[in-house]
């Protein structure tokens, strides 16, 4: 019974971190040695109690993890050596059970922990205890001294815990810890990427690191350093581990910070320059008439591009004033798609929603509310997970002046604080507020058409009318006000023929390929209902759903219309708008010769009309999803939203070795569902081909679409049949010369560009990793869906017949991974660095490896430019494979009667420029869908 209580109250601890850092579980903390001594000395001396305050990502879970390392290491004096520290939640507690039972649990378990020698428990989250249950427990605690506390808050909180309890407050002692300058960060930094150098046998580039210190500090803003950057630069290497990089450069951080946080490339990148003239003519297209507000728009990127944006404020501040409809929504919209990838990015608050005062509770959270949710209020709700937002506050002249004051700490600071007492970070939101004051004075003056000097007034007035609906104070918060502009009728007939052609681009129309002409009287018609002096352009896409698409689905949906039906939208007398489709002739049959592989691989020739081509394509689609099906879609997307949980996890990156493992396995899980994907998407996009052909060329062209999926589906099947596993899915092409005449050399050579090219038509990764020379050879590294599948049937001799010339290579092909340890005994590895140069296949080489087969005597030195481990476990699956057959595979005959051949198969082509393209897939699913021999050779 005592042992099932010991085991509940052990469950109560989150971690012991004595027991974590004996088991080398805990990373070294780095530029805290001289708060990691403050610390140890108040707990050797007892009485005083450390209480850490520092702003998340500061370093004080670091400090203490550096603190439980040193008591486990024996660099401490004193009874500290025998001390215990455990981490424990008083959140956790509190869920367990109800207040009273957790106060009884939170007691019992100090108890169980204070009959270790010397117990330390640090308690992160302390201020959840105040007004508790568990107060009064921890304070008991306290009081009798026989544990020691290591308390931890934010610096805004501290004041309200020594506030909470006197006797709480004589017995802590504060140890402020503050955001590391950036000298010191970066050093930091560095003796992490050491770190992660030895755990992942990596190199980091000085440069990355300091590209990750950058970019955290720049765009990072409501996180803290040294965290922020640290983990930048663990996720990098993790990553660049899981997909086997040689090192780790700026290039890899830069890819790594643009996908974390999904803004564009041309923001981040110091070395790409702002293309000012393309950025105007981004936001000009999509929004018309108001060249002064894109100009001030433009203003702010140039900033934020720049660097130049205070830090300590929101990334920008704008006020944009004009009438209803003319575009002021829709520019905060494109600046959320410009500047952080996609529309989505905009939240929006409407604020005629608060206009009372003591509103302002709402979007900024009441103290008094007992529901969280309410505390928190619908701005902290809104701005949840966003790290880079625009906040749309539209309508704001119809909020409350209560509800303006809260918004000035937030406009001037980038930051405020909610009712449940959470600090909420804005600095890198980008903060647009509407408003209609002053959008009378153009209804005034005519609707735009005043002259220029009279628009210079208008713009004087509204400036004027803003100043009385706003004060001073308020409008100094403003980075700039843009003036919106009524539309003038050539900017709303561009607009409505804009929504016009994007009504024309819809899925019903292009999937039937009518040919739609909408006439110009039809254009003035929607220009003339949908614009109004009051609303602008407001009203014009409702105009245009009401009018020009319900007449093409009134004639669409009336009778079927056969593909390329021209259809004429034009404008009746009346006012009535309708859609009018044309008789079309019926199509002389047209046909396409193909040829369609049979389940022995061999091709036929066929003539097929458009009818039976989509039939053919039918059928290969539903092959495709049968393929799908047997392969275990189903799980492999479950298996594959298990792993992106899991790389998302908030600890991953603490064992980067387990965290390139687990991208790896989702790469793998990725690029299987991506093959599915793509197998499924030729079948769709080759039935699309045959159904849209109007005439004999085109219908050619979907032939070969046809011919290509039925080849693409047909080796899939096989691969899938003869049970290709994901060890399949990298496959090393090890290319030899028969002898060492130059000719040979230049073969090699030839055969390696027709693999990498058959690689890059696949969408693989590819490139040559080893090389040897007397006689030549390359090896070369594909990595994708079956690859090892697909290339096994190349293994054999390669002959070049060209004239009386002959050339001949061998290539091999062997299965990527790790060598099992039986074959791995078997082998005598030797490596060293060699002076690092050019090769003569690859780029650089910079290592050299010998490996020896013991069991046969073969000896093969490999030179490459990857590291020594990689490069050893090359040259032990090459000279482990030499065994394999070299039975003729493959015959290039050059000059008349050009050709290539397989004398296994019997699979060949006139297209011999196409094949050392690596176009192989003839050959490859002639090798792959051969039946099976009735008894295998023996090797030689």
């Amino acid at each position: 019974m005592a042992t099932r209580k010991t085991e509940d109250q052990e469950r109560l601890i989150d971690r012991d971190l004595t027991a974590m850092a004996r088991e080398g579980k805990l990373p070294a903390a780095h530029g805290v040695d001289t708060a990691v001594t403050e610390v140890l000395g108040l707990l050797a001396r007892g009485g005083k109690h450390p209480l850490l305050a520092g702003e998340p990502g500061v370093g004080k879970s670091a400090l203490v993890q550096e603190v439980a390392r040193r008591i486990a290491e024996g660099r401490v004096d004193g009874e500290l050596a025998q001390a215990r520290l455990v981490e424990v939640s008083v959140a956790n507690i509190l869920a367990r059970s109800t207040q009273r039972q957790a106060a009884e649990s939170f007691e019992e378990l100090l108890i169980h922990l204070g009959r270790h020698p010397c117990p330390i428990v640090y308690i992160r989250d302390l201020p959840v205890a105040l007004g508790g249950p568990l107060a009064p427990v921890a304070v008991r605690a306290l009081r009798t001294g026989g544990l020691r506390f290591i308390f931890e808050t934010e610096p805004k909180r501290v004041q309200e815990l020594l506030r909470a309890d006197e006797a709480l407050a004589e017995r802590l002692h504060l140890l402020p810890l503050n955001e590391p300058p950036l000298d010191k960060a970066r050093w930091i930094v560095g003796r992490v990427a050491e770190e992660l150098e030895r755990e992942l046998r990596l190199p980091i580039d000085p440069a990355a690191c300091d590209l990750a210190l950058r970019l955290s500090a720049k765009f990072l803003l409501a996180q803290h350093m040294p965290r922020k950057a640290i983990e930048l630069l663990k996720e990098t290497a993790a990553e660049a581990a899981g997909v086997a990089r040689d090192h780790v450069g700026p290039e890899d951080v830069l890819t790594r910070f643009c996908a974390a946080t999904r803004l564009p490339r041309f923001v981040v990148d110091d070395a790409m320059p702002l293309d000012l003239e393309e950025t105007e003519r981004f936001f000009g297209e999509r929004l018309l008439g108001q060249t002064d507000a894109v100009a001030a728009v433009l203003r702010s990127v140039a900033l934020l591009k720049a660097g130049l944006n205070d830090p300590r404020r929101p990334l920008g501040v704008f006020l944009f004033a004009g009438p209803t409809g003319v575009g002021k929504t829709q520019l905060a919209k494109l600046l959320a798609e410009y500047l952080f990838g996609s529309a989505d990015r905009l939240v929006r608050l409407n604020m005629a929603d608060y206009p009372n005062d003591g509103d302002e509770s709402v979007p900024f959270g009441a103290s008094w509310a007992p529901a969280l949710e309410t505390r928190r209020g619908e701005l902290s709700a809104l701005l949840d997970g966003k790290v880079f937002t625009v906040l749309l506050l539209d309508e704001f002249e119809k909020a409350a002046r209560s509800v303006h004051d809260r918004f000035l700490q937030l406009f001037d600071e980038g930051t405020f604080v909610n009712g449940a007492g959470e600090a909420v970070s804005c600095n890198n939101t980008l903060i647009v507020a509407t408003s209609n004051v002053g959008s009378e004075v153009y209804r005034e003056a005519g609707l735009g058409f005043a002259a220029h000097k009279r628009a210079e007034e208008q713009v004087s007035e509204v400036d004027r009318r803003i100043a009385e609906a706003f004060r001073p104070e308020f409008l100094n918060r403003f980075d700039a006000i843009c003036h919106f502009r009524p539309l003038s009728r050539v900017d709303i007939r561009k607009i409505a023929q804009r929504e016009v052609g994007r009504v024309l681009e819809r899925e019903g129309i292009r999937a039937r390929a009518l040919d739609v002409e909408v006439t110009p009287e039809v254009v003035d018609r929607l220009v003339e209902r949908g614009y109004s002096p009051q609303f602008g352009a407001r009203y014009l896409q409702r105009e245009i759903e009401k009018t020009l698409t319900a007449a093409l689905a009134v004639e669409i949906a009336r009778r079927p219309l056969p593909p390329g039906t021209p259809v004429r939208v034009e404008a009746r007398p009346g006012g009535r708008v309708v859609a009018v489709a044309e008789p079309v002739p019926p199509p002389r049959e047209v046909t396409a010769q193909l040829l369609l592989p049979t389940p022995k691989a061999a091709a036929v020739k066929r003539r097929l009309d458009r009818k039976s081509l989509l039939i053919e394509m039918d059928r290969l689609v539903g092959r495709a999803r049968a393929l799908a099906a047997s392969t275990g879609r189903p799980e492999l997307e479950v298996r594959r939203a298990a792993l992106l949980a899991e790389t998302q996890a908030p600890n991953l990156w603490d064992d980067p070795l387990h965290a390139a493992d687990v991208i790896r396995a989702f790469r793998t899980v990725e690029a299987q569902l991506g093959e599915l994907d793509r197998l499924e998407a030729a079948c769709l996009f080759g039935r699309r081909l045959v159904r849209e052909a109007k005439n004999e060329m085109q219908l050619g062209s979907a032939a070969k679409q046809v011919e290509e999926v039925a080849r693409e589906v047909q080796m899939a099947e096989a691969l899938r049949a003869a049970g290709a596993t994901t060890l399949d899915n990298e496959a090393l092409v090890d290319i030899c010369a028969s002898d060492t005449s130059e000719l040979q050399n230049v073969w090699v050579q030839e055969l390696a560009t027709m693999y990498l090219g058959w690689a890059q038509r696949r969408g693989y990764e590819a490139t040559a990793v080893a090389e040897a020379d007397a006689p030549a050879r390359v090896v070369v590294r594909i990595a994708g869906p079956g690859a090892y599948g697909f290339l096994a049937g190349e293994a054999g001799l390669h002959r070049r017949l060209e004239d009386e010339k002959r050339q001949r290579a061998y290539v091999r092909v062997h299965r990527g991974g790790p060598l099992e340890e039986v074959e791995r005994e078997l082998l005598v590895l030797e490596g060293r660095p060699v002076k690092s140069r050019e090769g003569e296949y690859l780029q650089r080489v910079r290592n050299e490896v010998t490996a020896k087969d013991e069991a046969t005597g073969r000896v093969l030195t490999l030179i490459g430019a990857g590291e020594l481990d990689e490069l050893k476990g090359i040259a032990a699956r090459v000279v482990a494979g030499q065994g394999a057959s070299t039975d003729e595979a493959r015959r290039y005959f050059l000059g008349r009667g050009a050709r290539v051949e397989d004398p296994r198969t019997g699979a060949g082509t006139p297209r011999v420029k196409d094949v050392m393209r690596g176009e192989l897939d003839v050959f490859i699913a002639a090798w792959i869908s051969r039946p099976p021999p009735e008894s295998s050779p023996p090797l030689p």
